[in-house]
């Protein structure tokens, strides 16, 4: 079998802040694999550079080589979307972008194709009560320890997985 994702020497800070330190790791294609880890170790951090999740987040500096499928996930060819559209992360607790919940809302249509301001406040709107208004505040928001990455070609989640290990605590 060969490797669907390969990683080399990553590192990843924010800011001045070391947060992943010489990452390696291979991953079979249609392979189950684990990453376990204390709570703050880097598991989602390091879920979250592979599908470039980390890119919409300020003054983060990833270093290192990163392929999916043989290719460079940072070269200026990569459509970014695609990329998202095959390794995705789904989340036990909501995880939203660092931008306006409107925005979280409508970044799955986008990524689709969807550009009609119509289009996008109804998907914004779903789920809303006929005069219900809540104020929504991600500050309360906490964070899974434990989140699914899904890769075209894994055929299953990485979650709950007694094959295959990593521990990318440093």
């Amino acid at each position: 079998m060969s490797d669907i994702i390969t990683v080399k020497d990553m590192c990843l800070w924010y800011g001045k802040t070391q947060a992943l330190k010489n990452i390696n790791i291979n991953i079979e294609e249609n392979s189950i694999t684990a990453l376990i880890g204390p709570s703050g170790c880097g598991k989602s951090t390091f879920l979250k550079t592979l599908n470039r999740m980390n890119d919409l987040v300020p003054g983060v500096k990833i270093t290192g080589d990163i392929r999916y499928n043989g290719e460079d996930i940072f070269s200026p060819d990569r459509d970014v979307n695609e990329l998202r559209r095959e390794i995705g992360m789904v989340f036990q607790k909501p995880n939203p972008f660092p931008m306006s919940i409107y925005d979280n809302i409508a970044y799955g249509p986008r990524t689709h194709g969807i550009r009609s301001k119509a289009k996008l406040d109804e998907f914004s709107n779903m789920g809303r009560s006929k005069g219900q208004t809540e104020k929504i505040s991600t500050r309360n928001v906490r964070r899974s320890a434990t989140e699914t990455l899904y890769c075209k070609g894994f055929g299953s989640s990485a979650e709950n997985s007694a094959y295959g290990r990593a521990d990318i605590s440093s």
